[in-house]
């Protein structure tokens, strides 16, 4: 064997390890994970698998370990996964408060690709003796539900109401009317109200304590749908998956 034989041997056994292990790293979208979340199409950690920077999910150190999360509008979203396929994806939503000292955060999708769709998600309300309402940004109603009247052992934590709410809307704002005078002062409790995905909290009762909500609750889960024009080539490769899954079927 000559000494061009012998760099050539010499090369190939150098290279490829690294093109092997350069193969086993290569991105699955669709399949990427983070903490114990499975990210969907379009959205993406590595920049080759979301199209545009809205779907960019980043994972982030928590003290429950790592979340993925998105930003919108500058507000940073946990991402819980898909419950729904496809067009949305389970995020954690701020609740809203009134007459409750804690600080609020609101999440405007306006400008986004972002929308909250009344098909996967209902209204709901902690709190005592107030019609609730809950408005779109330019004061169109969407809906609302009335809070039952609370005595000494009831308290607002443990009192509220659900109600279906109808369209699709990117931003919303929360009225409270008090419904009974003369009864105790139930306008100036700590109240709270919220978009919540109607299929995530499933029951008779989806505010039911047992499935973690109160009225220290600050997020809850929301499904979030989106137009499928911004997501570029990941936009494309979600229906194209989707058109396969439903011709496998």
């Amino acid at each position: 064997m000559d000494i061009h034989q012998r760099l050539c041997f010499i090369l190939v056994f150098l290279i490829c390890p690294m093109l092997e292990r350069a193969e086993s790293q290569e991105v699955s979208c669709g399949e990427e994970i983070c903490g114990n979340v499975t990210i969907p199409i379009p959205f993406g950690i590595h920049k080759s698998c979301y199209g545009s920077p809205w779907f960019r999910v980043t994972c982030k150190g928590t003290q429950d370990g790592e979340k993925p999360f998105i930003s919108v509008n500058g507000i940073d979203l946990e991402v819980l996964g898909q419950l729904f396929s496809p067009g949305t994806i389970l995020i954690k939503n701020p609740v809203t408060y009134v007459n409750c000292d804690r600080s609020i955060v609101r999440v405007n999708l306006t400008g986004t690709p972002f929308f909250i769709s009344t098909d996967y998600n209902m209204f709901g309300s902690l709190g005592c003796g107030n019609l609730a309402t809950i408005f779109s940004n330019d004061a169109e109603p969407l809906g609302g539900c009335i809070q039952p009247i609370c005595d000494d052992e009831t308290s607002e934590a443990e009192a509220g109401c659900v109600n279906q709410v109808f369209g699709n809307f990117s931003s919303t704002i929360v009225n409270m009317t008090p419904m009974y005078p003369g009864a105790k002062d139930d306008s100036k409790r700590c109240t709270s109200a919220f978009l919540f995905s109607r299929l995530y909290l499933r029951g008779d009762d989806p505010l039911a304590i047992g499935n973690g909500i109160n009225i220290e609750t600050t997020h809850v889960p929301t499904t979030l749908s989106w137009n499928s024009s911004y997501c570029g080539d990941a936009g494309r490769r979600m229906r194209t998956r989707t058109r396969t899954d439903q011709h496998q079927q």
